[in-house]
């Protein structure tokens, strides 16, 4: 084991964490992981609004 983990320094806190540490290794986001994310987005508001609808009428039927 390292000395850091031994020592306690190496814990999981807001303070210890900074928003630049967490997305240094990042991979660049691809415009077609965009595309795919707001159509993925898109098609799941379609299914709920048309299972808004199917679900009562069968329901009340």
């Amino acid at each position: 084991m390292s000395e850091e983990f031994k020592s306690g320094s190496g814990s999981l806190t807001s303070d210890s964490l900074e928003a630049d540490d967490v997305l240094a290794g990042a991979e660049p986001w691809d415009p077609v992981e965009t595309k795919l994310v707001l159509w993925s987005l898109a098609i799941a508001a379609v299914v709920l609004v048309i299972g808004l609808f199917v679900v009562p009428s069968s329901v009340l039927h």
